[in-house]
C-alpha cells in the first residue's frame, strides 16, 4: 500500500487565510494614520510595542509559562523580533508611504516563493508539483490584484520598491525563523518574544521615544496595534505552529485580495477584469496549498 501524505488541518489554513485578511486593512489605515506626520518608523513601534505590553499584562496576569524559555534560545528569538518585526514592519510600512498601497502588497507578496525555498532548504520541506503551482498561482495573482500590469497605478519608485522587497524577504524570514520556534515553544510565547525583541530594536533604532500621535490618529494607531498585529500574529503564528511554513506563507496571500476589495468599498476604487482573474488565481493558490 502506497502511505499518503499527511493533510493539513483545516484549522490551520483557517487561522492563516484570518491573519491574512486581517493584514489586508494595514494599508486603508497606515496610509490614514501617515496623513498626521507620523514616520513609519513611530507607527512600528507602537504597533509592537503596543501589542506587546498588552501580551505582557496577559502573561503576568495567567500565562506566566509565556517567560519560561532556554537561555540559548534568547538569540533566535532576537533574531526573529530584530528582522522578522522591527525591519519587516519598517519597511513594509515605509513601501505603502513611498508608493501605493497595491504596489507594496504586491512586492510583499514575493515572500511564498521566498518562505517555500528557505523551508525546502532548512526544514527539508517538500517541494511537488502542487505546492510550486500553488507559489505560481499567488504570486501572479497577487501581481494582477494589484494592477502590476498598469504602471500609472503601481507609481514605481527605486526606494519604494526596495523597500516593498525587503519586507517580502523579512516577511519570509519571521515565518521561517517562526516555524523553527514552534518546534519547542507554545504560539503565544513566539508571538510574545518576537514583538517584544521586536519593540525593543525599533526603540534603539529611532534612539528616542515615538511621537505621541494625535488624537485625531490616535483610534488607526490603536487599531493598527490591536487588529493586524497583535490578533493577526497570535493568528498567524498558531496557524504556522499546524502546517508547513511553505503553506502558511501562501495561504496568507488573500491578504492582497482584502486590501484590493477595501479599496473598492472604502475608497472608491475599480476593481477590473484582471483584478478579478487576480483574486480567482490567489483562491486556487490556496485550494492548492489546503488540498495539495
Amino acid at each position: 500500500m502506497v502511505a499518503r501524505s499527511p493533510r493539513v488541518r483545516p484549522v490551520g489554513p483557517m487561522l492563516v487565510a484570518g491573519a491574512g485578511a486581517l493584514w489586508g486593512t494595514i494599508g486603508v489605515a497606515a496610509k490614514a494614520v501617515f496623513r498626521y506626520g507620523i514616520s513609519p518608523t513611530d507607527v512600528a513601534l507602537w504597533r509592537a510595542g503596543g501589542a506587546f505590553a498588552l501580551l505582557l499584562a496577559v502573561a503576568l496576569l495567567v500565562r506566566r509559562d509565556a517567560f519560561r524559555i532556554a537561555p540559548g534560545d534568547l538569540p533566535l528569538f532576537a533574531v526573529h523580533g530584530a528582522v522578522g518585526v522591527a525591519v519587516f514592519m519598517t519597511v513594509y510600512l515605509t513601501a505603502i508611504r513611498l508608493s501605493t498601497v497595491a504596489t507594496a502588497a504586491m512586492l510583499l507578496y514575493t515572500a511564498p516563493a521566498w518562505v517555500t525555498l528557505l523551508a525546502r532548504l532548512l526544514f527539508n520541506e517538500p517541494l511537488g508539483p502542487r505546492k510550486l503551482a500553488a507559489v505560481l498561482c499567488t504570486v501572479a495573482g497577487s501581481a494582477l490584484v494589484v494592477r502590476a500590469y498598469d504602471p500609472a497605478a503601481l507609481r514605481l519608485n527605486l526606494p519604494g520598491v526596495l523597500a516593498g522587497l525587503t519586507a517580502g524577504l523579512t516577511y519570509a524570514l519571521y515565518s521561517v525563523i517562526g516555524k523553527h520556534a514552534l518546534r519547542r515553544y507554545a504560539p503565544f510565547t513566539t508571538v510574545f518574544f518576537a514583538l517584544g525583541f521586536g519593540a525593543v530594536f525599533l526603540l534603539l533604532a529611532l534612539r528616542r521615544w515615538p511621537a505621541l500621535p494625535s488624537p485625531a490618529a490616535l483610534p488607526g494607531v490603536l487599531y493598527l496595534a490591536l487588529v493586524p498585529t497583535l490578533l493577526a500574529y497570535l493568528l498567524y503564528t498558531t496557524g504556522l505552529g499546524l502546517m508547513e511554513a511553505g503553506r502558511a506563507s501562501i495561504v496568507a496571500t488573500v491578504e492582497p485580495v482584502v486590501a484590493a476589495l477595501l479599496g473598492v468599498l472604502l475608497l472608491g476604487e475599480i476593481f477590473d477584469g484582471w483584478q478579478w482573474l487576480g483574486g480567482g488565481l490567489v483562491l486556487t493558490g490556496v485550494a492548492l496549498s489546503r488540498w495539495g
